[in-house]
């Protein structure tokens, strides 16, 4: 089966992934759009979770193909083994998104609620709502699409929690899986599926810059994904690493997702659509509650929250502003390099006078990786001139991460159209001004 993508042309599926991908189970993944609310700023922006997992499967393709060029100590097997379990499971890694965007999360159930077997979980994890990936290892190791792995995935020696171990340290999994010659493999493989350098936000960058037709999320994928290789730890296991050649390619794309979270992931209407959305879930919580069971979970898409969003526009104020495209104006923004406004105070005042509103903190950080995660660390090849090539990590081999070590933080308020402009003198009034600031 071959599937034609705008973004990196045809798109190859093994029988195993076929199967996988004409599964309700992945299917379901069309109706739930990659950007949430973003296509009301950026009409392009309507493309699927469903086309970016097939893109960073394809990619993941790539990526394996590139890490193991020269390991000839991989046999045919089970290279063909590793690299199907890995394209499976960045293709699967979205499998459990909620609807429209993360803001979604808060409708699932407890973990309690969700038992995932073959998962390691504390007493304390119990009581901490599930995540997204967690039903995501539901789907894997506890529905239908289990058995449907099971069958198609035993002739390559593959299982479902082998795919699942590469999605969650806790799944699991014999260590025998995924040792070959004497060398482990779960790590670097991992890190291909979620790190600073991973197939999924190799995709997502490219397919959002593309569908939302800027160009902050662009970057050279054809060189960095080439100059991909592995290191060797003593201990035997292999670490993701970089060609030199491709460290300032590197730096490119790691602005380049910086760039995109502040100019597009967190545009101010985006935002603003989001926080309406969680005021509604507030208000409503059983409007369109997730259920703990796999099949039932599959009816849950972008479809039924619209549905409950047009069902509840006649009780609430914030589904009315969602249907009617109608979101709150921007009444004043705090950035780092901006105007600095006395949010804290701001949100005061407005509580103090009744008037609705909204006070959001937006936070990026240039990576959440490097610095805590030693266990997927990546590492930098260097090759002189003259001598012998030696590896050093990351986060010592760019500057970049000591000049973005800082979080960025965009901090907003918003308020409804008729309060604008008594919102905008009680501003005026805490800045210690008397004429109106120009309209967002």
């Amino acid at each position: 089966m071959d599937i034609r993508d705008p973004v990196h042309g045809p798109i190859y599926l093994s029988d195993v992934e076929t199967s996988v991908v004409e599964s309700p189970y992945f299917q379901r993944l069309r109706s739930i759009k990659q950007l949430g609310f973003s296509d009301l700023t950026w009409p392009g922006a309507t493309h699927s979770r469903f086309l970016h997992s097939l893109g960073a499967m394809h990619v993941a393709g790539l990526a394996f193909d590139a890490v193991f060029r020269q390991a000839p100590w991989l046999p045919p097997l089970e290279r063909q083994r590793f690299r199907q379990i890995l394209r499976l499971a960045a293709l699967c890694h979205d499998l459990g998104h909620p609807p429209l965007s993360h803001t979604s999360e808060v409708l699932l159930p407890l973990l309690r609620d969700l038992p995932l077997p073959g998962v390691r979980l504390s007493a304390a994890d119990l009581d901490r709502q599930a995540s997204h990936e967690h039903f995501t290892l539901k789907f894997l190791l506890d529905s239908q699409l289990t058995n449907l792995l099971h069958h198609t995935g035993r002739p390559l020696g593959i299982a479902p929690h082998h795919v699942a171990a590469l999605l969650s340290e806790s799944v699991e999994v014999d260590d025998a899986v995924f040792r070959c010659d004497g060398r482990q493999l779960q790590h670097i493989l991992a890190s291909l599926v979620s790190s600073e350098l991973d197939v999924d936000r190799m995709d997502y960058l490219l397919r959002d810059s593309y569908f939302t037709g800027v160009s902050y999320g662009r970057f050279d994928l054809d060189w960095l994904v080439n100059h991909l290789t592995h290191f060797e730890a003593e201990d035997g296991h292999l670490h993701l690493a970089l060609q030199e050649r491709a460290i300032f390619t590197f730096d490119d794309f790691m602005l380049s997702r910086h760039h995109m979270f502040l100019m597009v992931y967190f545009h101010k209407k985006s935002v603003c659509y989001d926080h309406m959305l969680r005021r509604f879930y507030a208000q409503f919580p059983q409007a369109c509650q997730a259920s703990a069971d796999p099949e039932a979970y599959l009816a849950l898409d972008d479809h039924v929250v619209w549905r409950a969003l047009r069902d509840h526009v006649g009780q609430s104020n914030w589904a009315a502003g969602i249907v009617h495209m109608n979101p709150l104006k921007m009444l004043a923004e705090s950035t780092p390099l901006g105007t600095q406004e006395p949010m804290a105070e701001l949100a005061q005042t407005l509580t103090s006078q009744e008037i609705p509103h909204l006070h959001v903190t937006s936070t990026g950080a240039l990576s959440k990786y490097h610095s805590n995660d030693h266990a997927r660390s990546i590492f930098v090849r260097r090759q002189p001139p003259v001598g012998r090539a030696w590896f050093q990590p990351l986060a010592q081999a760019t500057q970049l991460f000591k000049r973005y070590a800082e979080t960025t933080v965009l901090e907003r308020v918003y308020v409804p159209a008729e309060h604008l402009a008594h919102a905008a003198d009680l501003l005026l009034q805490l800045r210690g001004q008397s004429t109106p600031p120009e309209a967002h």
